[in-house]
């Protein structure tokens, strides 16, 4: 069974955290780790933590468990779901009927959700997968093995067209959407899966109507522009794990921009799914959120006018100086004029007027253009 080590990042978030954490426990079909970074709470969100670190020390340290043993998750669950305390005898006899699994956390000082995440993966031992994850979503029981499936379904299929392509039994080097990884086998090149979730209510009940305002940016040229990439939705291999903790970044959109543009620049395989089944939560305290009011994007516009910190492009720039040399050379000299267009008017232009850096989005690729001209991108 394959293991994903997923990775949560915690903050002030009580109000939540018992059903995100219920729902990582109960996925099937894979064997669940989970470890989370607590980044400064205030609330009873250690507390929490605390009660379920404990029912895996009695699991696992007082019960044996069995690995033949696949029981319904649902002894523990009921002992949960509605209570305002975790019963943790239940729960503990509930996980000992389940496959192996671990439940850790630490804590450290507010890095925000950026910092906070990057320095998760810096801490992550080793799995054969794994999985960003907020506080305050519900993982449908499939969402990982759906994730797991597709990325390990995309690698054979990447290497049987290599195979077809050489017409040889064994490959190294070569192109993945677009991009080329230099001795590298199919198995070594970086995959991230990642997709559209399903929006719900504050009380978790599922939106209707349309899932969300996600445009795609499905190759590096659109990732330049904008990522398009909800953290909680991705699942990735340690190939990718390894390239991001290779590096120190100076400037971030955020961690999941991040993981999306290096997996991109660095010719990696990039699997996105329509459904991802985890019900992400829209509530006033979501740090991003994926449903925004007119109301919303107008504010945003306006102070990216009058206060620009221009951390699109910086982003690019920390992409050229982390990764640049390995980078394929079209990716790179793409990525490069993003990085330097403010350097001189001349650069600005060259960028103003390329045709190759654009989104399938006609309205994208007019803010880009504009906010090139004004120096604000």
């Amino acid at each position: 069974m394959d293991k994903v080590l997923v990775l949560m990042s915690t903050y002030n978030g009580e109000k939540y955290l018992k059903t995100q954490i219920d729902s990582l426990l109960a996925q099937e079909g894979v064997e669940v780790e989970i470890l989370v970074r607590d980044d400064g709470s205030k609330d009873r969100t250690l507390e929490i933590l605390d009660e379920y670190k404990n029912a895996y020390t009695k699991a696992f340290i007082e019960g044996g468990h069995d690995e033949d043993l696949h029981v319904s998750y649902s002894d523990a669950k009921n002992a949960v779901y509605g209570s305002d305390e975790i019963d943790t005898e239940a729960l503990a006899e509930g996980i000992q009927k389940r496959s192996k699994a671990s439940f850790d956390y630490y804590i450290g000082e507010n890095l925000g959700p950026a910092g906070s995440f990057l320095d998760l993966m810096k801490h992550a031992p080793e799995a054969d997968f794994y999985a960003l994850c907020d506080q305050d979503d519900t993982w449908l029981p499939d969402k990982l093995k759906i994730a797991v499936d597709a990325i390990k379904q995309g690698i054979r299929r990447s290497r049987q067209d290599y195979e077809l392509s050489l017409g040889k039994k064994s490959i190294s080097g070569g192109s993945i959407d677009g991009g080329k990884l230099q001795n590298h086998s199919t198995e070594d090149i970086p995959v991230l899966y990642y997709g559209m979730p399903r929006f719900s209510d504050n009380d978790g009940n599922l939106l209707k109507g349309a899932k969300g305002i996600y445009e795609k940016s499905l190759d590096f040229s659109s990732c330049l522009i904008k990522s398009n990439s909800t953290g909680c939705t991705m699942v990735f291999n340690r190939t990718l794990l390894e390239l991001i903790n290779s590096k120190t970044p100076g400037s971030i959109t955020m961690h999941d921009e991040w993981l999306h543009k290096v997996c991109l620049a660095m010719g990696g395989m990039l699997l996105y799914d329509e459904d991802v089944h985890i019900l992400y939560r829209q509530h006033g305290g979501n740090t991003i959120g994926g449903q925004l009011s007119t109301k919303k994007i107008l504010k945003r516009y306006i102070e990216t006018l009058t206060k620009p910190d221009c951390i699109r492009s910086r982003c690019i720039r920390s992409l050229v100086e982390c990764y640049g040399k390995d980078m394929p050379e079209n990716n790179l000299e793409m990525a490069e004029k993003v990085a330097s267009y403010k350097d001189s008017l001349e650069n600005r232009m060259k960028l103003f007027l390329d045709n190759d850096i654009k989104m399938e989005y006609h309205k994208r690729n007019i803010m880009f253009k504009l906010a090139v001209l004004l120096g604000i991108f």
